[in-house]
């Protein structure tokens, strides 16, 4: 989907091209141009017994207008999943949605917009006990050369829980940043964000399931954003719409205990900035986004 840059520019709040740099930095432009404005929307999808999509609703606080909302309408419209089952029967069923839209800047005087990651979560009759749950996850401490940089992003990690409720293994699967820097500077932010998301979640503790299908089982994999902002989470910097404008890394899927499973569970930077989301979904989406 595209749309005159002024336009656009009038959506998004200039985003793509106000995006702060870092500290001292002076080869933040070519950087800048990664740049992506996202909006985060959240909603449900209905999902027929034959994996076609019957309804969906989205947030009517997000800033979509006429054109996004028959945009991500019309995407959706097209969609099919694998059926939900229960008891081993496919059911019609209600599901959260998370969607992130995207904008870049394309050709010419255009940006395009797209619908870049989707999460879906469980239906309300899976009971909150089928699921890990934290119990107690302390945030990071801020580095110390990260803050004198003013770095600022998310560090999204996969958790593996054991039966104990501890942490079996962790690994940071994408970290995207809110500044823009040299390239080497965005290399150490991530690796100073990865790090220190990776030392305070280690001593992390969750409840484990106790009903469900995997109640059984020997581990669990949930997926838990990480925020390092300055000041407090509701001070990131967005425009009053609700556009949010990072630099989005690599994602890493190299985790052994977790691969598998990373094939099915869709993006990590649709996931709301807070929670302990399980990766497996709740539905899973068989044709592309778009």
């Amino acid at each position: 989907m595209k749309m005159r840059l002024m336009a656009a520019i009038a959506l998004l709040g200039g985003l793509l091209l106000a995006m702060p740099a870092l500290s001292g930095s002076r080869g933040a432009a070519a950087v800048r141009k990664q740049a992506e404005s996202s909006l985060q929307v959240s909603g449900t999808i209905t999902i027929g017994k034959d994996g076609s999509v019957i309804a969906h609703t989205l947030d009517p606080e997000a800033p979509l207008g006429d054109a996004l909302t028959a945009f991500v309408g019309k995407a959706v419209a097209g969609w099919r999943f694998q059926p939900v089952l229960v008891d081993g029967a496919p059911v019609n069923a209600k599901v959260p949605m998370h969607l992130r839209l995207v904008a870049k800047r394309a050709e010419g005087d255009q940006v395009s917009v797209a619908i870049a990651s989707s999460y879906f979560g469980s239906t309300d009759a899976v009971p909150k006990t089928d699921n890990p749950a934290g119990i107690k996850l302390s945030p990071p401490q801020f580095p110390k050369s990260a803050l004198r940089m003013g770095g600022q992003g998310t560090v999204y990690l996969v958790v593996q829980v054991g039966r104990d409720g501890k942490v079996a293994n962790v690994a940071a699967e994408q970290v995207n940043l809110r500044v823009a820097g040299t390239a080497n500077e965005m290399d150490s932010l991530r690796d100073q964000f990865t790090m220190a998301a990776l030392r305070v979640a280690r001593g992390w503790s969750f409840a484990v399931p106790t009903t469900g299908e995997g109640a059984d089982d020997d581990s669990w994999l949930v997926r838990v954003p990480v925020e390092f902002v300055l000041g407090r989470p509701s001070d990131r910097r967005r425009n009053e719409g609700g556009w949010d404008t990072y630099i989005p890394g690599p994602r890493n899927t190299d985790m052994p205990w977790a691969q598998e499973k990373l094939k099915t569970a869709g993006s990590p930077d649709a996931l709301p900035d807070n929670g302990v989301y399980p990766l497996r979904q709740g539905a899973t989406l068989v044709t592309p986004l778009g």
